[in-house]
């Protein structure tokens, strides 16, 4: 291939690696989370609470790396091992759109384990883990009208600002998009389409009552969301990098390191750390 043209554009191989590189290095990084596992590790046996909810940040780390592999591949214009692009385009606007859906459904998750980080560091749960069973009891419990519902029912400082951080990112229009109208018509309506590969129907078909000249049918209501997928993969560039920011914002928030035992008592935004020699005796709090 000595240029792929793509929308007007021409490229060579070496312009789209560049390209590549470019929209990659746009994202923000997150490999800091990785080290507060092991932070998460060493509180186990002082805090069960905040263990619990570094180890749903490891989770969450993993799963954003699965995202963003699935985004980056649905970027990249060309595919060395498909035919000619030039004479049909298809077969790499095809798979590149199996990596967008892909992307679509990993990025409306990671949301949730957001609200687990937040929803075990401070026990907003409301349930005494002693089973399994608890734990995935818990789990459930993590729904973000629930935590909004509780951390607005808690009068204080640290509460609302816990909870503007969460609502910066939820409310933002790119990831209300996301969730209402890609991945929402992905997982439940199964009538997302992208340009270039929609099979447009020949016509439609329409009834009216006779007398009042309502609608009453119509073909057309069972019709596709179209998008382009360009046009999405930024959408969910964007979102990524707020998805990055918010859970650092996060992290600062709940400051792990911090209620690292040293033998004093600690304040750590909103949680309450009081450390004796035989043991962690922590009472938590967010007013």
């Amino acid at each position: 291939m000595k240029n792929l043209i793509y929308k007007d554009n021409a490229y060579s191989l070496e312009e789209l690696e560049q390209d590549y590189k470019n929209f990659d290095e746009s994202m923000n990084q997150h490999d800091d989370f990785k080290s507060y596992y092991s932070l998460a590790q060493s509180l186990e046996t002082y805090d069960h609470s905040y263990s619990r909810a570094g180890d749903r940040l490891e989770a969450l780390h993993e799963l954003i790396f699965t995202a963003k592999f699935s985004l980056l591949n649905s970027y990249k214009k060309f595919y060395i091992d498909l035919f000619e692009s030039n004479e049909d385009y298809e077969p790499h606007l095809l798979r590149r759109s199996h990596y967008l859906k892909n992307a679509i459904v990993w990025y409306n998750s990671c949301e949730d384990y957001i609200l687990q980080i937040i929803s075990f560091a401070y026990d907003l749960h409301g349930i005494d883990i002693t089973s399994y069973k608890k734990y995935q009891k818990a789990l459930e419990e993590c729904k973000y009208g629930q935590i909004e519902s509780k951390l607005e029912n808690i009068d204080g400082e640290n509460a609302e600002q816990l909870l503007s951080i969460l609502n910066n990112y939820h409310s933002h229009p790119d990831v209300k998009y996301l969730r209402r109208k890609l991945a929402n018509n992905l997982k439940h309506h199964g009538n997302l389409h992208f340009e270039g590969l929609v099979n447009y129907k020949l016509g439609s078909y329409m009834e009216r009552n006779h007398n009042t000249g309502k609608e009453l049918y119509n073909s057309n209501w069972t019709g596709f969301h179209i998008v382009d997928i360009d046009e999405t993969i930024e959408k969910l560039k964007t979102v990524h990098n707020l998805l990055v920011s918010c859970i650092r914002n996060v992290l600062e928030f709940i400051d792990f390191k911090a209620c690292l035992p040293t033998g004093e008592k600690k304040i750590v935004l909103g949680r309450i750390c009081s450390v004796t020699k035989d043991k962690a005796d922590y009472r938590k709090i967010l007013c």
